[in-house]
C-alpha cells in the first residue's frame, strides 16, 4: 500500500519538474509495474499505462527510449501509442526492437514507416515473423 502513493507522488514530480534521472526512474518503475501485470490487464488498463508512459517519454533521453523499446517490444499487449511512437523514431536503436517484434503494430503502421523511414527501418520490419 505504501508504494502506491509514493509511486504516484514520484510520477507527478518527475513529469512536472523532475530531473532527467527522476523521469528515467519513474519511467522504469511504471514500466516494471506494467510488465509485472501485463498478462492480467484489460485494454482500458493498458490504455492508462499508455497515457502515463506517453507523458514520460516526451521528456526522457534517447537511452531511456532504447531501453523502453527493448523491454516492450515482445509484450503482446504493450501500450499501443507508445509502441507507435517508438516505431516511428528516426533512430533505429529506438525503433528497431518494436519494428521487428511488436505485434501491436498494424500493417498500415508498418507500410507508413516503410515509406518514410530509413533502410535500417525496412530491415527491422523484414525481420518480423
Amino acid at each position: 500500500m505504501s508504494t502506491q502513493p509514493s509511486l504516484i507522488g514520484d510520477l507527478e514530480g518527475a513529469i512536472q519538474n523532475g530531473s532527467d534521472e527522476k523521469r528515467l526512474n519513474a519511467l522504469r518503475k511504471i514500466t516494471d509495474l506494467f510488465l509485472c501485470s501485463s498478462n492480467r490487464l484489460s485494454e482500458d488498463q493498458v490504455a492508462l499505462f499508455d497515457g502515463v508512459i506517453g507523458q514520460l517519454i516526451k521528456r526522457v533521453e534517447d537511452r531511456a527510449l532504447v531501453e523502453l523499446s527493448e523491454r516492450l517490444a515482445a509484450i503482446e499487449n504493450s501500450p499501443i501509442e507508445v509502441i507507435k511512437r517508438l516505431a516511428n523514431d528516426d533512430q533505429i536503436a529506438i525503433a528497431g526492437p518494436v519494428l521487428s517484434q511488436s505485434a501491436r503494430l498494424a500493417t498500415t503502421d508498418l507500410v507508413d514507416i516503410a515509406n518514410s523511414k530509413s533502410q535500417e527501418h525496412l530491415l527491422a520490419i523484414s525481420c518480423r515473423r
